[in-house]
């Protein structure tokens, strides 16, 4: 029994304690019903407010998109416009830019031809230069001098004040070329003084002073110089002109360059000067030839050829001792000599044709002496000549090289002394030459005449011995 009601003890004390522990856990589930209900309150009341919260950020966004599509649509209308806009100004610039390039290449046509006009009238400039610094004119007008050094200093393109002044000095200086003027200013002259002289200036050309002894005007940087012309017909020439005497005038058509060659004449001794050491040569070669070629002239024409071995009175004789007499009675007859010598009574024919050979073999070496030398200094003349001309010209380009010149004229000073040797060559081998050939056939002459005699004398001498041996 005690157990059973321990058993039912233990049973309703285990069921009192499920019943608190039921309890418990209904209260707990209670409180937990509450907070839940309070959560899903909250959880409903946040999830209310997102609701809100995303109709209206739906709303916002909705509106932003229409506002979106709106403003796209007026960029879409800007960029068309735009779009239309630089496809116009794109248009403008493709059209700016042919004109550009067409301004470019006008511009530098223009460039172009203002270089060339430039250039033209800075050539022009240098030419009337020229022209007028040696012109009689300038003493018409001398302040057109001045106006033109201002355009040379001036290094741009000239304004039309200056050029159309050019232009009235050229006009004028033209204009002066047709007619004879007069004009009263100083000149130097050879002896160094200056004076006040009265001067005709005949158009462009050149200018004369009005004195008994008329002179010739030089024009220089300095003053303009009197020239005196050595030949005395120029200058009576231009005082019968002066003085209305005569229509014709000597007229210096180089303005005054040639003068200088006029009053200074070169003579002989400056001719040989200019030539340097190797003209000396060639002049002794020229001296010796000359007096070789006159001692030969001599002794060739004065001796004769032989006209007749046997006179005429005395064709049928052949008696040698009578034609020896008669050779030997000739004067300056050198055949006649060796035929004479080459004689000797009852030789043999071949002993006098040896003797015939050995004394005319000598005699016209004598005919030809000095000859060959006279061809050689002929010959020698014009190479030493050439060999004075490659030395100047050898010492023209050292200086040139060494100091350098632009100036023509240096060079051809330069070169015309250096062919005064080939000149002087030349002029010593042409008379030598023309020497040599007659008196080269006067010896030719002299031989052969010699040749002719003496065959005819081995003739007669081999007819003599055969009459002898006959008789």
């Amino acid at each position: 029994m005690k157990a059973i009601f321990i058993i039912l003890f233990l049973c309703a004390s285990t069921l009192m304690n499920m019943q608190n522990a039921i309890a418990l856990e209904k209260d707990k589930v209670t409180q937990q019903s509450d907070k839940y209900k309070i959560i899903d309150q909250a959880v409903n009341t946040h999830a209310n407010n997102l609701n809100q919260q995303n109709q209206q950020w739906r709303a916002r966004l909705k509106q932003e998109i229409s506002e979106v599509k709106n403003n796209q649509q007026n960029l879409d209308k800007r960029l068309d416009d735009k779009k239309q806009k630089l496809a116009v100004i794109n248009q403008k610039l493709a059209t700016l830019s042919k004109q550009k390039n067409t301004l470019t290449d006008d511009y530098q046509s223009i460039v172009d031809d203002m270089k060339l006009v430039q250039g033209a009238y800075q050539k022009t400039i240098r030419s009337l230069s020229q022209q007028w610094q040696l012109s009689p004119t300038q003493l018409i007008e001398p302040q057109r001098r001045q106006s033109l050094e201002k355009a040379q200093s001036h290094p741009g393109f000239p304004d039309m004040a200056r050029l159309n002044a050019l232009i009235t000095y050229a006009v004028d200086d033209m204009k002066m070329t047709a007619k004879v003027s007069k004009s009263h200013t100083a000149i130097s002259f050879e002896d160094g003084h200056v004076s006040e002289e009265n001067l005709s200036i005949i158009g462009g050309l050149m200018a004369v002073s009005e004195s008994k002894k008329p002179q010739l005007i030089m024009f220089t940087d300095k003053l303009p110089t009197a020239i005196t012309p050595n030949n005395s017909t120029i200058s009576n020439n231009i005082n019968q002109w002066l003085t209305n005497q005569t229509q014709l005038l000597p007229l210096d058509l180089s303005q005054g360059r040639m003068l200088p060659s006029l009053a200074d004449k070169q003579t002989f001794i400056d001719w040989v000067k200019k030539g340097g050491e190797v003209l000396w040569p060639i002049l002794i070669l020229a001296l010796i030839g000359v007096i070789i070629a006159l001692w030969r002239a001599i002794v060739l024409f004065r001796w004769r050829p032989l006209a007749h071995l046997i006179d005429e009175d005395n064709l049928a004789s052949t008696d040698l001792t009578l034609i020896k007499q008669q050779l030997l009675k000739a004067s300056r007859i050198p055949a006649a000599l060796v035929l004479a010598n080459s004689m000797v009574i009852n030789s043999s024919v071949e002993s006098m044709d040896l003797r015939l050979k050995q004394l005319m073999l000598k005699q016209m070496s004598k005919f030809e002496r000095g000859l060959g030398f006279i061809a050689l200094l002929a010959a020698m003349a014009p190479m030493l000549g050439l060999l004075g001309t490659v030395s100047g010209m050898i010492e023209t380009f050292q200086s040139l090289t060494e100091f350098g010149n632009s100036d023509p004229k240096l060079l051809s000073q330069g070169i015309s002394k250096a062919l005064i040797t080939t000149q002087a060559g030349l002029l010593v081998a042409l008379p030598l030459l023309l020497l040599h050939y007659p008196l080269k056939r006067r010896a030719q002459a002299l031989s052969l005449n010699m040749e002719q005699q003496a065959a005819l004398l081995l003739a007669l001498y081999i007819e003599s011995g055969d009459k002898h041996d006959n008789q």
